[in-house]
């Protein structure tokens, strides 16, 4: 398998890519499983790396928003310069008309409202230039309130233009705006990898920055991922050091705060040992701002560089994890400071 084979170049990213395949802390298979997303099985559509996703959380139910995203009428409602879109009759394509009058078909790969998986492709000689594409959009019920996520997957080879990617964050924020709701996460990109995720928290701001900033060293208390935590004091919060066990990442990490902004309510750490031998910087940035007393929007971001020449596939899974990893990290902070307990992630026992 292509995948496999691409990875294999050199030991240690084998190692790395099969450590980060773990959802949770467990035990590893030696070698990387197949791409499924829901019902869509991505390497037999597509041996194309993730280019990024987009995540957005919305108020209404999974089976509504699943029967509006793949219902042709609405395309031209959410994205940008489609005029009209039209299923065929057999269900299998469906033609856009764009505002410039050309067309583009999608070819249709999988329509599954039972798993709310859809999945379609662009032909190459596409105007964006992809090859080997596949897009996937994936629904699922939002945890711990009501409403739904739906997650946006773009697969392809090639490079996409700023305005190409814009076209899509567009057609998400759009998407929110028809549903209610807001872009809950992105991530993009190969060498240079930017991931997000925005919560909102009700709590207020300075109940959360008390908690993931002044009291960086005990993350372990509210984090369902990190086991224990060491820590260097500085005498200075830039400058401090934490070494956190996880299980998930296979050992510990060292992370060293790079900035602590509290008149803005943002701070950052580099995280110095504990990655991928192909990744060669790594920050991540928490910040909290208020939207009134007693709600804020909390967002953390991880940006990582990796060294040339690394197979995408390799780089790919490995920011797939790191997206999971930070979202289980805002995930379990929200839900700490609601509930007053850390929250009780319940993890796939090896197999």
């Amino acid at each position: 398998m292509r995948l496999i084979s691409a990875l294999k170049t050199t030991a240690a990213i084998v190692a790395v890519a099969t450590s980060l395949a773990a959802t949770a802390p467990v035990a590893i298979a030696q070698e990387m499983p197949p791409r499924v997303v829901g019902a869509v099985m991505v390497d037999e559509l597509t041996m194309a790396p993730m280019q990024f996703t987009i995540e957005v959380e919305l108020a209404a139910s999974p089976a509504d928003v699943f029967a509006f995203v793949t219902d042709a009428d609405n395309v031209a409602k959410v994205v940008d310069g489609v005029d009209a879109a039209m299923m065929a009759a057999d269900g299998m394509s469906r033609d856009l008309t764009l505002s410039d009058g050309s067309k583009i078909k999608e070819i249709i790969h999988v329509n599954d409202a039972d798993k709310l998986s859809f999945a379609y492709s662009l032909a190459d000689g596409n105007p964006m230039g992809f090859s080997n594409h596949l897009g996937v959009l994936q629904v699922r019920p939002a945890e711990e309130r009501e409403g739904s996520v739906v997650s946006w997957q773009q697969y392809y080879d090639g490079q996409a233009s700023k305005e190409d990617l814009e076209l899509y964050t567009n057609a998400a924020a759009s998407l929110a705006s028809e549903l209610g709701g807001y872009i809950a996460g992105t991530h993009t990109g190969i060498a240079d990898v930017t991931l997000t995720h925005t919560r909102v928290f009700n709590v207020s701001a300075q109940e959360v920055w008390a908690e993931v900033a002044e009291n960086y060293a005990n993350a372990h208390e509210w984090s369902s991922v990190i086991e224990s935590i060491e820590f260097e004091d500085t005498d200075g919060k830039v400058g401090d050091v934490r070494a956190c066990f996880i299980p998930g990442l296979g050992g510990a990490t060292r992370e060293i705060i790079t900035r602590y902004d509290e008149d803005n309510l943002t701070y950052a750490y580099a995280i110095e040992e504990g990655m991928p031998p192909f990744v060669t910087t790594n920050e991540a940035v928490w910040s909290v701002a208020p939207i009134d007393e007693n709600t804020s929007e909390v967002t953390v971001s991880i940006v990582f560089e990796t060294a040339p020449g690394v197979p995408p596939q390799a780089v790919a899974f490995a920011r797939t994890n790191f997206y999971m990893f930070a979202g289980f990290g805002i995930d379990d902070l929200k839900y700490f400071l609601e509930n007053g307990e850390p929250y009780a992630r319940q993890f796939p026992s090896p197999t």
